[in-house]
């Protein structure tokens, strides 16, 4: 391993009994004496190694003609160490450029990365910016932080197209519309969105289609595309989707292999609405019976009692269940414990909340910045779903939550 050794330390038995001494008398004002050497320390071996770096490059042999011309003071926050004022050396002629401290720089890009994966774990703008000083050791603003993403945008953006080379059992489909503003005028954008359980049981992002209608058509393109980045058709067992017309050929077409399953969610709206007023909760509760019975052969005597019960007065919200009771009721071809996982296409639900909250603030939002919103909507979720699996207990999410390594891994797969 090639490693740097640049600052060495010396320590003073003598003064090591004082500093001792004073961690015994109070440790939080020790520590902070400490820190504040050290950043002393640091800051004096920054600016000898750029005095070097200017020799260097002065030493250059077309730089014959070339001299020194004193230096501009900046501070410069490094991660770990805090601020330190460096003086960045200047020449006559203005052909140096530091490999150290770039132009115009003065975060350390470690810290802009730690800026960057703290807003994608939840944490908002103006709430970054409040605790920055005494997480980062350095007062940020809420423009500090949307500059951070902008050393993740690329890879965001490359994420969302990136080879699927996992083994997706099932996938949630669904699309969904957000308003942005644009021009002072309020558009509504269509997306077309794709989440996939993979073999270790952990929910993924697979595609966010902007822009596109939400019709079979369009579906069949999106399936296309998630068969070339690498899925394999023979691997999935089961597509939870609505009503869309189409959707369940396209779907099948490109996975020939699985069944459709009916979202209960979209199902039960749909049936309501064409419900009695007076009749809407009791219909409302019988269906739910149905949602969650302990087994196919209940779920079915509990769709009969529901027949019986509501009458001819209920025969269209009935009717509305019954032609897709077959797919609402495809769950139980699984493990009970992924019953409730597969019931609904609730988990897309999160990414339209999130795209529809980031989008509402904004006065304007060109096709760019909408793809960078939608990546890094993504990659949020994506780095809470990574942590869990779909049919963990509440103790085993929090467990997995607490392992840092977890967390670590997460980064460095999404955005590194």
């Amino acid at each position: 391993m090639d490693v740097m050794s640049i600052i060495k330390f010396h320590v003073s038995i003598p003064e090591a009994v004082k500093a001792i001494a004073k961690f015994k008398e109070n440790r939080i004002k020790a520590f902070e004496q400490l820190s504040e050497e050290m950043r002393l320390t640091f800051q004096e071996s920054l600016n000898q190694l750029l005095n070097l770096e200017m020799s260097l490059f002065l030493g250059e042999a077309d730089q014959a003609d070339n001299k020194r011309n004193g230096h501009k003071v900046r501070d410069y926050t490094l991660k770990s160490v805090g601020t330190v004022r460096v003086n960045l050396p200047q020449d006559r002629k203005s052909r140096f450029e530091s490999s150290i401290i770039k132009k115009s720089e003065r975060i350390d890009p470690r810290i802009k990365e730690d800026i960057a994966v703290l807003h994608l774990a939840g944490i908002s703008n103006r709430t970054l910016a409040m605790i920055s000083q005494r997480v980062l050791g350095l007062q940020i603003s809420k423009d500090t932080v949307n500059q951070s993403l902008s050393l993740i945008q690329d890879s965001a953006i490359n994420w969302l197209e990136r080879p699927l080379e996992k083994k997706y059992w099932a996938l949630y489909i669904d699309g969904t519309n957000f308003k942005v503003q644009r021009r002072g005028s309020t558009d509504r954008e269509p997306s077309l969105v794709v989440l996939g359980i993979d073999e270790n049981d952990h929910r993924s992002v697979l595609a966010i289609e902007p822009g596109h209608k939400d019709n079979a058509e369009c579906w069949s393109t999106v399936f296309d595309s998630l068969v070339r980045r690498g899925i394999n058709p023979r691997n999935v067992k089961i597509g939870i989707m609505d009503g869309l017309p189409g959707l369940e050929k396209a779907f099948k077409e490109s996975f020939p292999e699985a069944v459709t399953a009916r979202c209960w969610v979209h199902s039960m709206r749909n049936a309501l609405n064409k419900c009695p007023a007076r009749l809407r909760d009791a219909f409302k509760t019988m269906l739910k019976k149905v949602m969650y019975a302990d087994s196919l052969q209940d779920a079915k005597d509990q769709f009969k009692a529901i027949k019986s019960d509501m009458g001819p007065d209920g025969y269209r919200a009935v009717s509305c269940i019954e032609k897709d009771l077959d797919s609402l009721l495809e769950h139980y071809k699984f493990e009970k414990s992924y019953w409730r996982t597969l019931k609904t296409t609730n988990p897309i639900e999160r990414i339209n909340k999130e795209l529809k909250r980031r989008t509402k603030s904004m006065e304007t939002l060109g096709e760019s910045t909408l793809t960078s919103v939608v990546a890094f909507t993504a990659l949020k979720l994506e780095m809470g779903w990574k942590m869990y699996k779909v049919n963990d207990q509440r103790h085993e999410k929090l467990d997995r939550l607490w392992k840092t390594n977890v967390i670590e891994e997460t980064v460095k797969e999404l955005i590194q």
